[in-house]
């Protein structure tokens, strides 16, 4: 499999770094109908999350020790993926590192704050993107893992709140005792 070396920038609170990993070469691609491909996002997530996984100490070394909503000690480190791997002249992918504690209202409050940042990057003009060379940016979204299994393929948004995904109406049905008491304050 051809492949094809892309840099990571991962923004966390307290420094940025910088990884540059070589995935298949199929992923990088001036076509915007391809991050809407379930297969082209399989890949997509197959090839970064361990990526992901690897970089996650060094991501929680450089960001708070407390949570971003509630000051609480840091539980975990939410890593989001943005591809920009449609800029083949020099494509990336930009994570963001965020710290949340255990509680979670606060995962939620913040993927819903990581979602509003993903949709103005989306329709920032074209034009204050360093080195896209005119390419059309489709609209970016967060790939959401089911909240209860972790499968990422076939996934769907909770229609209220739009911050958690669940792989099919049992898995929803599941968390639901869980996901009701934040879903209703986080609904737009």
């Amino acid at each position: 499999m051809a492949t094809c070396p892309v840099r990571f920038e991962f923004q966390c609170e307290k420094e940025k770094f910088t990884a540059t990993h070589n995935i298949p070469r199929s992923l990088v691609t001036a076509d915007p109908s391809q991050s809407q491909n379930a297969q082209y996002v399989k890949t997509f997530m197959d090839t970064v999350q361990p990526i992901l996984k690897e970089h996650e100490p060094a991501a929680r070394a450089a960001s708070s020790t407390k949570c971003g909503i509630c000051g609480s000690p840091t539980a975990k480190i939410l890593l989001t993926p943005m591809s920009w791997l449609h800029i083949v002249a020099d494509p990336f992918i930009n994570v963001l590192a965020n710290a949340v504690c255990s509680k979670a209202s606060c995962e939620m409050t913040t993927r819903q704050q990581i979602q509003d940042l993903m949709a103005v990057a989306s329709n920032q003009d074209d034009s204050v993107r360093p080195g896209n060379g005119g390419v059309n940016v489709t609209k970016t979204t967060e790939l959401l893992p089911c909240k209860v299994c972790g499968k990422m393929e076939k996934t769907s948004r909770c229609a209220r709140c739009r911050v958690v995904a669940y792989c099919g109406k049992e898995h929803q049905k599941q968390d639901w005792p869980a996901h009701k008491q934040v879903c209703k304050s986080l609904a737009r």
